[in-house]
């Protein structure tokens, strides 16, 4: 049972069934074969001997004699291994010589056609045993005498037999000796194909649970090099997938400590003290420390989702971008009216490109709120879409270039940044472009004079000619 379940057992019986199957089928075939060897080759000697003897046929005072000489009776008898009878019948049906009693020739035996003679060969049974007859018709037309004797020679088929049994016992031989050199040969293999892969088991199980280095390229057949590329390929994404959970851990750990402690102190401030009026202060602190804390929470698990999704299918579908901008603008647009901000939007009714409409919605939202909290007062915050690029410019103080590459970082705090936050929303915006396939640049506003952040989306955008432009500083949102 341990040998069906296993590969070696399962080949041995898918090889070794159809080569059983084959080899009793080689065996019949070759016995009948050597059978048939046999028969042709005896019958050639029965004909032989009934042409000896119907040589011997003559006509006497106009009668029909046969002479058989003593040579061919005496080696009739002193056959070693079968033996030989004959009959000669005249052409009225009557014996001339020999034994009387012998099968007569059936009338449906055909004549033979591998022997230029008028020749009959037949199977019967005599005196308890088979043999093989040869029937030999011998034209007669002397003195009066006119018509067709028949020569019959009999045989048993003791020699035949071991003829064809010794063939037969040679084909037993030479096939079972190339079935179990077959069968060896294919152990053999499969033992061979099967070393590399217990090699592989054991770094396997020899391994530290946290171990995820590529595994050595132990398998030299092509058609296992797949297995090897696609678990390393599987081992490389694990190790990312671990990566980014450790980030995220540390993260999530180094910025929640600083707001829990903040609002354990404020608990504690309040816990100790009597006067209602610091009560209220230390909720009213406390309440924003959780409002800072939920929204560093939601950041940081958007960055997680974004940066767990690389390397999967992307299922894109056709999204109007210019409905989110729109739509990330009314959003801003109670946070823009309390600075005074003037929140514009340019560009047409149709922009129409491959990408999730979630994630572009959070960029959006993302870069409209950095431009909205960093703008001062009565400044101008645009958003305009035109060919394939996605533009937000305003009017506040900029990131410098030598700062570009630290304000993408996650957590990466300006020096000069005066408005809170945790540092995460441009990385996000970073993490959405590199899913979507598309470049991310800043530079300063020709117009405006602060930063502008330009998205330039590889895959074709679709704009419809009629233009659309709206001011969010005088319009509310419905």
């Amino acid at each position: 049972m341990r040998l069906m379940h296993s590969l070696r057992g399962e080949l041995l019986l898918w090889l070794g069934a159809p080569l059983l199957l084959l080899w009793g089928l080689s065996v019949y075939t070759h016995y009948h074969s050597a059978l048939q060897a046999a028969n042709q080759a005896y019958d050639r000697s029965l004909l032989a001997s009934a042409r000896t003897v119907a040589e011997r046929l003559v006509v006497r005072q106009q009668r029909l004699e046969v002479d058989v000489p003593w040579v061919v009776l005496d080696s009739f008898e002193r056959n070693m291994n079968d033996q030989l009878f004959y009959q000669v019948l005249s052409p009225e049906g009557e014996t001339l010589s020999g034994y009387h009693d012998l099968p007569s020739l059936p009338r449906n035996a055909p004549l033979s056609d591998a022997y230029p003679a008028l020749v009959h060969f037949y199977d019967a049974s005599y005196r308890k045993q088979p043999i093989r007859v040869a029937a030999l018709w011998q034209p007669v037309n002397e003195q009066d005498v006119a018509g067709m004797a028949l020569v019959l020679v009999a045989e048993t088929l003791n020699s035949r037999h071991f003829f064809a049994d010794s063939l037969l016992r040679t084909a037993l031989i030479s096939q079972s000796f190339l079935l179990l050199i077959t069968l060896l040969l294919a152990s053999l293999l499969l033992r061979k194909v099967l070393r590399p892969l217990r090699r592989l088991s054991r770094i396997m199980l020899h391994r530290a649970p946290g171990e995820l280095t590529p595994l050595p390229s132990l398998l030299p057949w092509s058609e296992l090099q797949p297995l090897i590329v696609a678990f390393n390929r599987y081992l490389e994404r694990l190790r990312g997938l671990m990566a980014r959970q450790e980030r995220f851990s540390a993260d999530v750990s180094h910025q929640l400590r600083t707001p829990l402690t903040i609002l354990k102190t404020q608990v504690g401030v309040a816990l100790s003290s009597k006067d209602p009026q610091l009560w209220h202060e230390s909720l009213q602190g406390m309440r924003h420390t959780l409002d800072d804390t939920v929204l560093l929470t939601e950041r940081l698990l958007q960055l997680a989702q974004i940066k767990a999704r690389h390397g999967e299918d992307k299922p894109f579908t056709n999204v109007n971008l210019s409905e989110i901008v729109q739509q990330a603008c009314f959003s801003g647009y109670a946070a823009a009216r309390q600075k005074q901000i003037d929140l514009g939007f340019e560009g047409e009714d149709k922009f129409n490109i491959q990408g999730d409409a979630v994630l572009l919605a959070e960029l959006c939202a993302n870069l409209l709120d950095n431009a909205i909290k960093y703008t001062p007062s009565n400044g101008t915050v645009t958003a305009r879409l035109r060919e394939n690029s996605l533009e937000i410019e305003d009017s506040g103080p900029g990131i410098a270039v030598e700062q570009q590459h630290q304000a993408l970082q996650p957590f990466g705090r300006l020096e000069q940044a005066s408005q809170p936050g945790a540092g995460i929303g441009l990385a996000l915006v970073k993490d959405i472009c590199i899913w979507h396939g598309a470049q991310l640049h800043f530079d300063r506003s020709p117009q405006l004079s602060g930063l502008r952040v330009t998205i330039s989306f590889r895959l074709p955008a679709v704009a419809q000619p009629a233009a659309y432009a709206a001011g969010f500083s005088d319009v509310a949102p419905e």
